[in-house]
């Protein structure tokens, strides 16, 4: 019993060692961890919107790659994403949603 809570024990730290080593990881927990405290998120939620942000980090890296012409990337780039709303409504309520949609709303007008 002791050999399986160490094992499990080193699992974590482990993954968590990679996370902490791993600058989409740990943008990707950085926002949902965000969107949890601002939306009032589930765990579940949580995972998701981190395996959302990971997936999209890992289409915009594959898209840098495709082209070296900096016009076609960052068509690319904004492609993939116009992505994330699509993909966070399929996780938050209706409710966090337009919650997450008026502060992003918010962000990018006072940011102008």
């Amino acid at each position: 019993m002791k050999i399986i809570i160490i094992a499990l024990t080193l699992t974590f730290f482990a993954d968590f060692a990679f996370c902490q080593s791993d600058p989409p990881h740990q943008l990707a927990n950085k926002i949902a961890q965000k969107m949890k405290d601002s939306l009032s998120l589930s765990g579940a939620q949580k995972e998701l919107i981190k395996n959302i942000n990971l997936d999209l980090s890992e289409q915009k890296k594959q898209a840098r790659g495709h082209s070296k012409d900096l016009n076609i990337a960052r068509k690319d780039m904004q492609r993939i994403e116009n992505k994330r709303d699509s993909m966070y409504k399929t996780v938050l309520t209706k409710g966090q949603y337009i919650l997450y949609y008026n502060k992003k709303a918010n962000l990018v007008t006072n940011n102008k």
